[in-house]
């Protein structure tokens, strides 16, 4: 693989990871401001974001140590589970916004 291939793939790691932090810290400043389910369920769910992404590499870079079938077996399972946290944030911002409508209305 080409080094500038692997600068692309890093620098879009920090990126991603940089705007996950960003959204972590909106959410404590959320929680702090209003605690309820639906911040709650944001913070739990930005941080298991960020926790399944280093999980996920982490995963992988064991897996592809074992082989190409680990790897695959691997991908299979955190296609499954890797969603989780995007869901509770859905949630949790679903929520939010529906008692943030009812006290404006």
């Amino acid at each position: 693989m080409d080094d500038s291939y692997t600068l692309f793939f890093a620098l879009g790691s920090i990126l991603g990871t940089l705007a996950q932090l960003a959204v972590i810290v909106g959410c404590i400043v959320l929680v702090t401001k209003q605690k309820n389910a639906g911040t709650l369920l944001m913070l739990v769910g930005s941080i298991l974001t960020l926790v399944f992404n280093i999980l996920n590499f982490s995963g992988t870079l064991f897996a592809g140590h074992r082989g190409a079938d680990s790897i695959l077996s691997w991908t299979k399972v955190f296609a499954v589970i890797g969603p989780l946290p995007y869901i509770l944030f859905g949630i949790g911002l679903l929520v939010y916004a529906i008692g943030h409508v009812r006290k404006s209305a």
